[in-house]
């Protein structure tokens, strides 16, 4: 059962209010808008009534006068340098439009396409047709019709068949002080051909503490015997509200590795979905780390719909101060998904007596040759561990940092491409920083 908050006003009307989005001249498009201001209004945001949020309330987002973003703001040259990885091909988003002018991406490959949506739409309508709202689950969510009724821009990436794109493509969301009080309404279109090959890192940056909302979409298509890493690091302002969602559909041996690491925000939520095809391999990785009031929502589902399917799942937060993370991770197996393998592991880490770790995993079977488990950990640091190494000259403090750093550490290992762990190290250093540590040693 469904129990949401119709949306406010205020919502209603900027909805109403907003003609210049782009692709307003495409019939087809309008009505695909139209449908979504329609179940809008007739759902709203969220409720923690809802079972699926029943932990993350989203009421200060409905009570915030929020306004969509017209036009980017000024990004600063230095922090800019900041958000860029080393070694990729760049998009570049400022408060939900895209930079072109702060973008890199003529070299890539023949075959590939890499473009914004309001460009798409114009050179490649056809592709844009075909992925958007696709893979997204119906009915969908509150967020996700508001997205799909009010997104300004986003990312569109095709990459052919048989193709390997040897570097990342980088698509980096920077909201702005000119964004306080606003929406950055993103969707990416992300099509890996078969027997394709590539790195996708999305990242999500804030210039300073202002308040705004990110609410990104990402809908991905991974055909037969494609290879697709998909990253996402999230480091927005920590007075800002990201709500997310990673819906994939992967098809025949298909190999889909998806890594979210979320340090960012006061509130945070990220739907990361997929579905199954057969004989096809997905691994979710996540490290969630909140201090003082952050609250972080993680929340994934994994369908088995065809048999022979393999996922392997393993979420870690770390909670300090007066912080809260939430874990829901469901895995489906249908009838005819027979011979599949699934495991999820959830393991947190409290690093005070005030903070909260919410963790919920559910399996749903209905297939009888399987090989399906999950894990759950709640704790503290080890005061044995604590007192060895204060026996070997560490202060308390540095022992307390080394053991959890070494916790949220096993998960950056995983990351392949070496410039994204070096930045997703460089987040986790601040929070945890060891004295006398130089980033090069790890």
């Amino acid at each position: 059962m469904f129990v949401t908050h119709l949306p406010t006003a205020h919502f209603e009307t900027l909805i109403a209010k907003e003609k210049s989005l782009c692709g307003s001249d495409l019939n087809w498009l309008n009505s695909l808008r139209k449908k979504a201001v329609d179940e809008f209004k007739g759902t709203g945001f969220p409720s923690p009534r809802e079972e699926e949020w029943r932990y993350t309330n989203i009421t200060p987002i409905e009570k915030s006068q929020f306004g969509l973003n017209k036009k980017a703001g000024n990004v600063d040259a230095e922090f800019l340098k900041t958000v860029l990885i080393d070694d990729c091909h760049h998009l570049v988003f400022v408060d939900g439009f895209y930079q072109a002018e702060l973008s890199s991406v003529e070299t890539l490959a023949e075959g590939v396409v890499v473009s914004s949506v309001s460009e798409g739409l114009a050179d490649n309508e056809a592709l844009i047709k075909s992925l958007l709202d696709s893979v997204v689950e119906t009915p969908a969510l509150g967020f996700v019709n508001f997205n799909t009724a009010l997104f300004t821009d986003g990312a569109v990436i095709s990459i052919e068949e048989n193709t390997v794109i040897e570097k990342p493509i980088q698509v980096a969301f920077v909201s702005t002080k000119k964004s306080a009080l606003s929406i950055s309404n993103c969707r990416n279109l992300i099509l890996a051909k078969a027997s394709s090959k590539a790195t996708i890192i999305e990242s999500y940056h804030g210039i300073d503490d202002s308040c705004y909302l990110s609410n990104v979409i990402s809908e991905i298509v991974v055909e037969s015997n494609a290879h697709l890493s998909h990253n996402r690091l999230q480091v927005e302002s920590l007075k800002a509200y990201h709500i997310a969602g990673v819906y994939s559909r992967l098809e025949k041996d298909a190999i889909f590795k998806q890594y979210n690491y979320t340090f960012g925000g006061i509130l945070s939520r990220a739907e990361i979905h997929a579905e199954l095809g057969t004989a096809s391999d997905c691994s979710l990785d996540g490290l969630y780390i909140a201090e003082d009031h952050q609250h972080m929502d993680n929340h994934t589902r994994l369908n088995h719909a065809q048999p022979h399917a393999i996922s392997n799942e393993t979420y870690k937060g770390i909670m300090n101060d007066r912080s809260r993370g939430v874990f829901q991770g469901r895995i489906i197996v249908a009838q005819d998904a027979q011979k599949t393998d699934a495991k999820m592991n959830n393991r947190n880490l409290l690093l005070s007596d005030t903070a909260e770790a919410d963790t919920k995993p559910q399996l749903e079977i209905y297939a009888d040759d399987v090989k399906c488990a999950h894990g759950v950990t709640v704790g503290q640091l080890d005061d044995a561990a604590i007192f060895y190494l204060r026996s070997r000259g560490a202060d308390e403090a540095m022992a307390k940092n080394m053991l959890t750093f070494a916790f949220a550490n096993e998960m950056v290992e995983r990351i392949d491409y070496q410039p994204l762990r070096l930045k997703v190290l460089e987040e986790l250093v601040k929070r945890f920083p060891q004295q006398g540590m130089k980033l090069e040693w790890l």
